[in-house]
């Protein structure tokens, strides 16, 4: 998160701000304070202008409430700048329902022989799949504003926001949860590592290494979670706290 983001979401995770106060703040860092502004709403992070005050939206939503999106993505390599996702699938979840799915395909035409064995994805199946662009930007519209979750969050996350950044959306801004650690934090396995959740759990869903399978399964882990949260665990930002 740049400096000055942060700076802003620090100020806003104590007490909400005017809106005064918050384009003030804005003006004293950057030199089109309009312009960012507009950004900034289109940025992941979670703001609500209310009453002339600008309030951090996770800091007054509760657990219920919030829209969590797992993630998973398959990739042909692990260095975003260099490859690219060539699957992304999500889950937008909220008060113990699914709410919708995403899922697509990337058109790539270079596949490391160890990535097809172990998706059973290839250069065949994206022959005719979106470009690249197209499925970030829709990925994007689809995330919101959302909780990005995902097991190991930080290679998802920070693949996609560079891939975003890389082709003109932006990085993402996003609050993040990550499954191995909040799990970690919730209950004892010999193992965090996906497939062995999977079957720990009794979850036994039949098929990994694709994108959407693999949010569906990051998905109960998470549920699971949830049910033994402590309980001062209320809001999301509370949940963000204790997880990380």
């Amino acid at each position: 998160m740049s400096e000055t983001y942060k700076f802003l979401v620090d100020k806003l995770e104590k007490k909400s701000l005017s809106y005064n106060e918050f384009t003030t703040l804005l003006s004293d860092y950057l030199y089109d304070s309009d312009l960012e502004l507009e950004l900034i709403k289109g940025s992941g992070i979670p703001l609500l202008f209310a009453n002339d005050r600008v309030y951090l939206k996770t800091t007054l939503t509760s657990l219920k409430d919030e829209t969590f999106c797992i993630v998973d993505i398959e990739t042909n390599g692990h260095n975003p700048r260099v490859h690219q996702p060539i699957e992304i699938g999500a889950i937008l979840y909220q008060n113990g329902k699914i709410q919708d799915t995403f899922s697509s395909l990337v058109f790539c035409d270079e596949i490391p022989e160890t990535i097809v064995q172990l998706t059973g994805i290839d250069t065949d199946m994206l022959r005719y799949a979106p470009k690249l662009k197209s499925v970030l930007e829709s990925f994007r519209l689809f995330l919101g504003d959302s909780i990005f979750v995902a097991h190991n969050v930080g290679f998802d996350f920070n693949f996609l926001s560079n891939c975003m950044e890389e082709n003109g959306f932006g990085y993402l801004y996003n609050y993040k949860i990550c499954t191995i650690k909040l799990a970690k934090k919730t209950f004892q396995s010999p193992y965090y590592s996906l497939a062995f959740l999977n079957e720990f759990l009794g979850i036994n869903h039949t098929k990994l290494h694709r994108a959407l399978d693999d949010a569906k399964i990051a998905l109960e882990v998470f549920k699971h979670s949830l049910l033994l949260l402590p309980n001062d665990v209320y809001t999301s930002q509370d949940l963000i706290q204790f997880s990380t």
